[in-house]
């Protein structure tokens, strides 16, 4: 089977993706046309989630084939296998996502420091959030060298289980290169709804 999903928005190749995936039998192949790396990384690390194998391949015409293979039993319920941090124990964690919708708390300069000081407490909390997901000028933070600081923090909270995603639109809407992400992966809209619905969500 083969699909095309170039030139979709978020979270659109996700789900249509998803769809197609669902519809496949065992030992059959899922082929995966697209054009942005926000794309090929979200696809790529949801059918990865799910149990499958995923290739990729690069074209001449710029484009990027995924072949995703469904070897076995790989009926696995979506929300099990999209949820974070399955296999650490919850006793390490609040069920808790933080979502993040500015670079600061507040106006101006010290709205920048207090959102530098929220997640440097955040890294030193005996508990740590299960995810924590930036969209909109929240994702200046992970990817501005003048956040520099607060990506130690992040760093600190990545290593000890917190999933950290960015919005992938965002980083089209604010003409950003994805490249210049510092910390965490490149999120999509249909990880944040399953994330939300399934952890309490602290938005900042």
């Amino acid at each position: 089977m083969k699909i095309d999903c170039r030139n979709l928005g978020c979270p659109e190749p996700v789900i249509r993706s998803k769809n197609a995936l669902q519809n496949l039998k065992d030992g059959e192949l899922l082929e995966v046309l697209l054009n942005s790396f926000s794309s090929i990384s979200n696809v790529t690390r949801f059918a990865q989630n799910q149990g499958f194998n995923v290739s990729e391949n690069k074209l001449d015409s710029g484009d990027t084939i995924l072949k995703i293979y469904k070897e076995g039993d790989n009926s696995k319920n979506s929300s099990d296998t999209l949820s974070p941090n399955k296999n650490i124990e919850d006793n390490n964690f609040s069920n808790k996502t933080i979502f993040v919708k500015d670079d600061r708390m507040g106006e101006g300069d010290f709205g920048r420091k207090l959102m530098k000081g929220f997640f440097k407490a955040l890294s030193e909390y005996n508990k740590i959030p299960k995810n924590i997901i930036f969209v909109n000028r929240g994702i200046l933070l992970t990817t501005q060298d003048d956040n520099l600081d607060l990506v130690e923090s992040l760093k600190i909270l990545e290593s000890k289980g917190t999933k950290i995603y960015s919005c992938g639109l965002c980083f089209e809407n604010f003409k950003i290169d994805t490249k210049s992400l510092k910390i965490g992966v490149i999120g999509n809209a249909f990880d944040n709804v399953n994330m939300m619905m399934n952890t309490d969500v602290v938005s900042i």
